[in-house]
């Protein structure tokens, strides 16, 4: 049986334009009370009878101001036959 793994950027096109909570959980990965707390400071946050849904557009553009530069890794190579002894 083989598994397929579909990345985010895979399923853009057909994702929806808003979540609820749960779903938002599961694709960003933060937890439900984060994700809410995020979404209603980026004015995301739309309600609907009893359900809170969450512009995924306006969240993503949120979250960017969030992100960090890469750290480059060491230059320096370590000798896996010292690190047995």
């Amino acid at each position: 049986m083989g598994y397929s793994y579909k990345s985010y950027s895979d399923t853009k096109e057909v994702f929806k334009k808003y979540v609820n909570a749960a779903e938002g959980q599961a694709v960003y990965g933060i937890s439900r009370s984060h994700i809410m707390e995020m979404a209603k400071k980026a004015g995301a946050v739309y309600k609907v009878g009893n359900t809170a849904l969450i512009n995924t557009e306006i969240f993503e553009a949120y979250l960017e101001q969030f992100r960090e530069n890469p750290v480059p890794l060491p230059k320096y190579i370590v000798d896996k036959t010292k690190m047995k002894k």
